[in-house]
C-alpha cells in the first residue's frame, strides 16, 4: 500500500514552510536551529523524491495548489 503523493505534497510543502520560518526566526535572534534545519532538509528531500521518482514528468507549478485542494476534498469529503 502506497500513500497518496498529493498528501506527501502537503505534508513536505507545510513542513518546509514552518521549518523555513524557524530558521528566519533564529537567524533573527542569532540562535540556530538544529531541528529546523533537519525538519527543511527532510522536507525539500521529500519534494525532490517526488520529482524525480513519483510524479510522472516531475513536479509542475500548478501541482501544489491542486495537491492542496485534493487534500482538503480528501478531509471534507
Amino acid at each position: 500500500m502506497s500513500i497518496d503523493p498529493n498528501i506527501l505534497i502537503v505534508i513536505a510543502v507545510l513542513v518546509v514552510l514552518l521549518a523555513t520560518a524557524s530558521l528566519v526566526a533564529g537567524w533573527v535572534n542569532r540562535s540556530w536551529s538544529w531541528p529546523a534545519f533537519v525538519a527543511l532538509s527532510m522536507g525539500l528531500v521529500i519534494l525532490g523524491y517526488l520529482h524525480i521518482a513519483v510524479m510522472p514528468g516531475g513536479l509542475a507549478p500548478d501541482d501544489v495548489p491542486m495537491a492542496f485542494i485534493h487534500v482538503a476534498a480528501l478531509v471534507l469529503n
